[in-house]
């Protein structure tokens, strides 16, 4: 794990908190998964660069930490509020969603500490990008079961304002 890693996670999660709270329409189910698993990419490509020792004590932190993360994903993913807004499904986290994204990055520096002391921070280390990558895509599921067990009909993805349709020029190549 290197800095430009760590400061790229923190940059991602930083970004996807302050979406979680300022809210969103709804996205399309394949649109919900895009950056959790470009995350998840990232953190395999990073796993592997880093060739940490895997000892079995290694691989049951690096499991413990997963099966932490995905939990904490499904309790954000469960704290998303679900509205209507404009007619159309509209998410939004809040005081709890705030609270659980705390409590998982207090997880995660806590096992990355837990696995130092035990001799394993290496391969706990090179594992940061795949656990929040994890979580999210956990999250995006619970939010995506939700919204399909809800009936409120979700903003399709063409009903989007495009630039030249709010500024009143054509498309480029239109005349």
């Amino acid at each position: 794990m290197n800095l430009m890693s760590v400061l790229g996670t923190a940059l991602v999660l930083g970004w996807i908190i302050s979406r979680n709270l300022k809210g969103r329409f709804v996205a399309a189910p394949g649109r919900a998964y895009k950056l959790p698993l470009v995350l998840v990419a990232l953190g395999l490509v990073e796993f592997g660069e880093a060739h940490p020792a895997l000892s079995p004590l290694a691989v049951l932190v690096i499991v413990a930490d997963l099966v932490l993360t995905a939990v904490l994903g499904v309790a954000r993913g469960c704290s998303i509020r679900l509205s209507l807004r404009d007619g159309y499904l509209y998410q939004r986290g809040g005081v709890p969603t705030l609270l659980l994204w705390a409590l998982s990055i207090a997880v995660r520096v806590g096992v990355g500490l837990l696995a130092a002391s035990l001799g394993v921070g290496a391969a706990a280390g090179a594992t940061l990008a795949l656990t929040f990558g994890i979580s999210l895509v956990v999250q995006a599921m619970v939010v995506q079961h939700r919204v399909r067990g809800d009936g409120r009909p979700v903003r399709p993805a063409e009903g989007r304002t495009r630039r030249h349709e709010v500024a009143g020029t054509p498309p480029s190549g239109s005349h």
